[in-house]
């Protein structure tokens, strides 16, 4: 049960944490934006106790101080002081943040920036509009803290003592829910765009999820990996491009525990990762790419028999804020092609193109309604697969781009648009500016063409084919996917999981601006007047952009 006092929280000038549940898809006034997003901050805060590495002093702590000011004259006063302190901490770099209140009058800032000392005991250099500045100790008492406070009010020695206790008695699962509820408003006021939805073939061997999902979320994209990793019975290998989920790394740790074989694969980019280090501490065995060019996978194999991947990095960005597609397969043999990608990786160090081309490209029969194919960047020719798929269009061609520079890709889409056949693509905006980006070419060859509304990112890489065949996966569409980093493309054949694409492709598509003036000019400044390649890009240009 939840043990804030009102009084002391009005009293003190602050924000209340969130009492009512929010209304679904509400705008917000800016007033109301700023509280709920102080509130957010307040109860991460509070939350940040169970995060890995927590040391216990994390969150919100209501203090009771008794403070004496010993005047240069010999007078002394005495005094009490009460305030609301928000500790947060980064590796051992601990702030404290917050109000004191003097004699029950006088309300001042109070803030407290340091490292936290080998025993846990915190001494840290403190400034504060009604206690000057000085010294600020916090020793663990019990459940609570021992606070005593030295330092000077000008000439003045002052002095204080008192305890802190926890301001918020929250359980954790009262906590995630309140987080999802402030979450949800704050993301449905930023991106206000139909709830991503999900969807399964009818057989139930195949499964698919979109986000954005609010942190929290017990329905969402995280959750359900965590299910997956808790179902594990004997093995899970996994190679993420990043990997920075708490919960995630919690759940891998206790699947080792119970006896499940771990390995992950993951770009060495992440070292240094929280949730990476977490799993190196608690010997679950890890292996990094060591390379300049990306590892760039996002997929998990749980017992030979199910495959997690698509577009979704194990980040925050990736689960909670970014647009991206998660799919769950069960298929054994669909199974045995990632454990075969994951060991050339894992067992034998081969990334990238020292990968050899040994899985299977042909079609794997999942349920009655679903085909699938898997390529491999970039031993298995992914890009002249998709290329092929896109040659086959009859009707439509629906593209959700992350990153779109492929000149070979376009050529193909191009030869489509003059065949007749609708082409409709939503770039990511970030990458306007990028000189090599498809956009504006598309958009003079007839391609309906949009930058998306997603204030983050639109991480999707997807190509729907007549709204009967996906193209999906970790694979951007750029010579760098398809010539150097460790990508996975799928094929798929399914009415059901098309119809499900093209739903989440007109949801993207239907809030962005079909007027923004850089659709035309985004990437047209290399070519020629008659839309061909100028020398400069022919021979290589500019290097390929990031995954």
């Amino acid at each position: 049960m939840r043990t804030v006092a009102l009084a002391f929280a009005v009293a003190l000038g602050l924000a209340p944490l969130a009492w009512a549940q929010p209304v679904p898809g509400a705008r917000l006034e800016p007033a109301e934006e700023a509280r709920v997003r102080a509130d957010l901050r307040r109860l991460k805060s509070e939350y940040a106790r169970y995060d890995l590495g927590a040391t216990g002093l994390e969150g919100i702590w209501q203090v009771s101080l008794t403070r004496t000011l010993a005047r240069s004259g010999g007078r002394t006063e005495v005094t009490p002081a009460a305030g609301e302190w928000i500790l947060t901490r980064s590796g051992a770099d601990v702030t404290i943040a917050g109000r004191l209140i003097l004699a029950g009058r006088t309300t001042g800032k109070f803030e407290a920036r340091g490292a936290l000392g080998a025993d846990g005991t915190l001494a840290l250099p403190y400034k504060a509009t009604v206690a000057g500045e000085g010294e600020l100790r916090l020793e663990r008492d019990g459940d609570g803290l021992r606070v005593r406070l030295a330092g000077k009010v000008g000439a003045d020695d002052v002095r204080a003592e008192g305890t802190a206790a926890r301001a918020v008695g929250s359980t954790r699962a009262e906590l995630e829910a309140e987080l999802f509820a402030l979450g949800a408003r704050l993301q449905a006021h930023r991106y206000p765009r139909p709830a991503p939805t999900r969807a399964q073939t009818n057989g139930g061997r195949v499964g698919l999820r979109f986000t954005p999902s609010a942190e929290h979320d017990p329905q969402g994209v995280e959750a359900d990996v965590v299910r997956l990793i808790g179902a594990a019975e004997r093995t899970i290998d996994l190679a993420v491009f990043e990997f920075s989920i708490p919960r995630v790394a919690e759940a891998l740790v206790a699947a080792q525990e119970r006896g499940v074989r771990v390995r992950m694969v993951y770009d060495s980019r992440e070292d240094g990762q929280p949730a990476l280090e977490h799993l190196k501490a608690r010997g679950v065995p890890v292996r990094g790419d060591q390379r300049s060019t990306y590892m760039h996978n996002k997929f998990m194999v749980i017992d030979g028999k199910t495959v997690w991947t698509g577009s979704t990095n194990m980040s925050p960005n990736g689960v909670y804020i970014s647009d991206n597609a998660a799919l769950t397969f069960q298929s054994a043999p669909l199974a045995a092609q990632y454990t075969t990608e994951f060991e050339e990786m894992f067992v034998h160090g081969q990334f990238g193109t020292r990968s050899p081309a040994n899985t299977s490209r042909d079609w794997i029969r999942v349920d009655a309604s679903t085909r699938v194919q898997v390529f491999f960047a970039p031993e298995d020719n992914a890009m002249d697969r998709l290329i092929q798929a896109v040659r086959g269009a009859r009707r439509s061609v629906k593209v959700l781009a992350f990153a779109f520079t492929s000149e070979a890709l376009y050529q193909a889409l191009v030869e489509r648009i003059q065949a007749g056949v609708k082409v409709e693509v939503v770039f990511e905006s970030l990458h306007a500016g990028w000189r090599q980006t498809k956009t504006g070419p598309l958009h003079a060859a007839g391609a309906s063409v949009r930058f998306d509304k997603n204030p983050d990112a639109m991480h999707h890489k997807v190509v729907v084919i007549d709204d009967r065949i996906v193209c999906t996966g970790s694979f951007n569409f750029s010579d760098g996917a398809d010539r150097q980093n460790d990508e996975n493309l799928l094929v798929v054949q399914s009415a059901v999981l098309a119809r499900a694409f093209a739903r989440e492709f007109r949801a993207i598509f239907d809030v962005c601006d079909p007027n923004d003036p850089r659709l035309a000019t985004s990437g047209m400044a290399g070519r020629n007047p008659d839309g061909s390649l100028s020398i400069i890009d022919a021979i290589g240009g500019e290097p390929e952009p990031g995954p």
